[in-house]
């Protein structure tokens, strides 16, 4: 049997103030086992495969006193699609609705003014029926498309004094028609505070555009913010930050990595862009340390930091006719782990395995392992652990 030794994180001895603010929502002690067939001629394999996002959107917030004197948007290609909302504002503690779009707002492209409840501004009429209809989807938003005779470029989006000065609104401009876009990649949608939030940007479509500026900003479920640095190189930018974030975890729920830039297009004009990444930031309470293969089973070290219940999948695969590793069997096994180093068997059933028409030997391939408790996907490992 060979043993696979993995290297164990620094962040066992940090944050521990966050793990008291993760609620155990499964504490249950039950040991559980199964496993199922899996498609043998459908690709399986557990994974986290990462994101890449393609945006050809940005937003930003504006003053209402800022849209009666006029929010400029540069919109590269016709028939851009812009919405307006209205935010919510705190007052002595007290969160203050605001649900009003101001009347009376104008469109211009330098040449022509058009009111944005002209028939002409094609989605007004939509959004009017949305709103009346479904009020607690759309009745804190405004959606207008710029007509296509009205072209491109640079567009000013005006209240003519009818917003409150002190309210405020997200300014939301879908360009789906332009070249230029803002590439955002990830290596995996899971990171562990600690560890590093890593990520790769720059522009694609238009083989003009250039990276004049870009910033990145982790968005905490409960609105906390913190700034990301990153370093720009030959049209790029990579993210290799160290997680120092203090917000709570909470179960279930994803953080935001959102990445602004401007980037210059073949005319130079200065395009905004904004992509939005989510991700889920998770503490790691328990680490697998090493993995042997064994006679209808899987042997795992688990360094376990929290007390709690956890679970591992492994994906087995068999031999074909031809000789070729083909997939077979789902296992799972969940049960309640204390701290300390600790031992989980997962039992492959064999007879199972020579049911399903593939043939020895088998081996585990992938495993996946998650903090059932916590709600959280702690690691995959990818191996060719065989099963003696």
């Amino acid at each position: 049997m060979k043993s696979i030794l993995i290297k164990s994180l620094a962040l066992f001895c940090a944050f521990t103030t966050v793990a008291t603010a993760q609620e155990i929502r499964n504490d249950s002690r039950e040991r559980i086992h199964f496993s199922q067939y899996v498609e043998p001629d459908v690709e399986q394999r557990l994974k986290d495969s990462g994101s890449t996002e393609h945006s050809r959107v940005f937003f930003r917030k504006v003053s209402g006193a800022e849209l009666n004197r006029g929010a400029e948007l540069v919109i590269e290609a016709e028939k851009a699609v812009i919405q307006i909302s209205p935010l919510d504002r705190g007052n002595n503690g007290k969160r203050v609705v605001n649900s009003d779009i101001p009347r009376g707002m104008t469109l211009s492209n330098g040449t022509e003014r058009r009111r944005v409840d002209d028939d002409s501004i094609a989605l007004y009429r939509k959004s009017q029926g949305l709103r009346e209809n479904f009020p607690d989807f759309y009745g804190r938003a405004h959606v207008m498309r710029v007509p296509a005779e009205m072209g491109r470029g640079k567009f000013t989006l005006q209240a003519n004094g009818n917003a409150r000065a002190d309210a405020e609104y997200i300014v939301y401009v879908l360009d789906k028609h332009s070249d230029t876009a803002l590439e955002v990649q990830t290596p995996r949608k899971r990171f562990a505070r600690g560890g590093n939030l890593v990520l790769e940007a720059r522009p694609s479509g238009s083989a003009g555009a250039k990276l004049e500026s870009i910033a990145t900003t982790l968005i905490a479920p409960n609105g906390q913010r913190y700034d990301v640095s990153g370093q720009m190189s030959a049209n790029g930018y990579r993210v290799s930050w160290p997680i120092k974030a203090d917000a709570p975890s909470v179960p279930g729920e994803l953080w935001r990595i959102e990445v602004r830039s401007t980037l210059r297009n073949a005319r130079d004009e200065a395009i905004e862009r904004v992509a939005v990444v989510a991700a889920d930031i998770f503490l790691q309470t328990a680490k697998i340390s090493a993995v042997d293969g064994g006679a209808q089973k899987l042997n795992l070290s688990v360094d376990v930091r929290d007390a709690g219940r956890y679970e591992v999948r492994a994906l087995v695969f068999g031999r074909d006719g031809a000789g070729e590793y083909k997939p077979i069997l789902l296992a799972y096994q969940a049960e309640w782990l204390d701290a300390g180093l600790r031992e989980m068997q997962l039992p492959i059933d064999q007879s199972k395995l020579e049911a399903s028409g593939l043939k020895a030997p088998y081996e585990v391939r992938n495993i996946q392992f998650l903090d059932q408790g916590r709600m959280s996907v702690l690691e995959y490992l990818d191996g060719a652990w065989k099963l003696d």
